[in-house]
């Protein structure tokens, strides 16, 4: 079987295996374990591209379950008003995603102003996870719209994001978690051709 098959059979497991468990009190955990393998494997590797790539994901998945499983959020927001409690929730999410993606279009220079290490460079990697996060930033801010339009102009059929939001953002994850593991496959070979790049 080929690679390439081999990869997408992967994400779709996994996009299934989250779907079907549908609860982020047990998604959430496995998303983040999995986020600290991969950044443990880097280091492991001396990748110090893949290392900084996932860090970084999991640093930023990690802070915002943090928040929202501290019930940070809860305490700022009066539950009297659900309009103010949703912007600020789905707020939240959406600023640490945008967050994000900031942080992974410009990793090459974060991670030069981190480490010292000569090996850190623009990989294949380093266009596609930004998108994912870009995907989810827009599913955090269609659904703070439906939420207004729910709460405030009681427009109470406007439950699709809500009903699927889950899934959505699921989906993400396991392309995440898809990419994460591609790089980890990919990465011997990615190190060697830099390696050749260089001595030539």
């Amino acid at each position: 079987m080929k690679l390439s098959y081999i990869i997408l059979l992967s994400i779709a497991a996994i996009a299934y295996f989250y779907i079907q468990l549908w609860d982020d009190r047990l998604v959430t955990p496995q998303y983040l374990v999995l986020l600290f393998i991969c950044t443990l494997y880097g280091r492991y590797k001396k990748d110090t591209n893949m290392t900084h790539i996932a860090g970084y994901i999991f640093v930023a998945s990690s802070t915002t379950f943090i928040i929202f499983e501290r019930g940070l959020i809860n305490h700022v927001t009066p539950e009297e008003n659900p309009l103010l409690q949703g912007i600020v929730i789905y707020g939240t999410q959406m600023a640490f995603s945008l967050i994000t993606v900031c942080v992974l279009i410009f990793r090459v220079q974060l991670s030069r102003l981190i480490s010292k290490s000569p090996q850190i460079q623009l990989t294949n990697f380093d266009g596609i996870f930004h998108w994912l996060f870009i995907y989810c930033s827009l599913i955090y801010l269609l659904a703070m719209l439906e939420h207004i339009a729910w709460t405030y102009f009681n427009m109470k059929s406007w439950t699709l994001i809500y009903d699927n939001f889950e899934g959505l953002i699921y989906i993400s994850w396991a392309l995440c978690c898809g990419g994460l593991l591609t790089m980890m496959i990919c990465s011997p070979e990615l190190k060697s051709n830099s390696q050749k790049r260089e001595t030539s």
